[in-house]
């Protein structure tokens, strides 16, 4: 998929939020993302931050109460104004939110101190990391959240496409791998495994639309493999599906 393309797809969600499209879901376990979100709070105080695909920037600006500074980059424009909106009502003057991509991250070497990516672009190849890499500052830190192999695979297997489906090996090696190869000194990754409960079919429907779960997904033209997810996943507690995230760590 090309960059523009995958501009368009997050213009698209951030344009479903406007409609307050919310799914009904609980989940069973943990996906890692409040002990993530802690730490890198934790570790950005007093510290210059970039937030790599930062959405709407609704963390971005809890991160901003303990930064020196933090930037924030998406790809998205639809999403840069809801930040950009939110912002203006917040008051920070430490924030800035910019237009861009993690391929080539228009800023200087060496300008932020941490770097972090919640289920963003920032590790997708080793060309992003590369860039990481190269704007963080000596003995700066990469973390991100990020997508494991083994999250809606049962959904995936059914629709024969998925985001990961087909990766080879293990999400956590792979990518630790790669940020050894590009230069970092230290790394770690860490596997987190739960279950995600959606109360309806159509609950599942709404996630598929707002996240890049199932490429090119079309509620019409895809209405076989939700009837065959509704007769295969569903149980007692509603339709079922794992949930696997990969916490990154590495220093420069």
């Amino acid at each position: 998929m090309k960059e523009e393309e995958k501009a368009e797809y997050w213009n698209r969600k951030w344009r479903l939020r406007e409609q307050h499209l919310r799914e009904r879901v609980i989940l069973d376990g943990s996906d890692g993302e409040y002990e993530f979100d802690h730490e890198i709070l934790n570790r950005a105080r007093g510290k210059n931050v970039l937030d790599v695909g930062c959405g709407p920037g609704e963390f971005t600006l809890r991160v901003a109460r303990k930064a020196k500074s933090v930037t924030g980059i998406d790809a998205s424009k639809e999403a840069l104004e809801f930040a950009v909106h939110t912002l203006a009502k917040r008051g920070f003057k430490n924030v800035t939110f910019r237009h861009g991509n993690a391929r080539k991250l228009p800023f200087p070497d060496n300008s932020f101190d941490l770097v972090y990516s919640r289920r963003g672009p920032a590790s997708e190849s080793m060309q992003t990391l590369k860039q990481i890499l190269r704007v963080l500052r000596k003995k700066g830190i990469f973390m991100e959240i990020t997508i494991g192999e083994r999250d809606k695979q049962n959904v995936a297997e059914i629709f024969r496409r998925g985001q990961l489906l087909g990766f080879k090996g293990q999400v956590s090696t792979v990518k630790k791998r790669w940020l050894e190869k590009v230069g970092f000194k230290t790394s770690t990754a860490r596997d987190y495994m739960g279950t995600e409960i959606f109360y309806s079919l159509d609950d599942l429907i709404t996630r598929l639309k707002t996240a890049p779960i199932i490429p090119g997904f079309e509620v019409e033209r895809d209405k076989t493999f939700l009837e065959a997810v509704r007769a295969r996943c569903m149980t007692e507690r509603g339709i079922e599906t794992p949930v696997h995230r990969v916490a990154l760590t590495a220093k420069k």
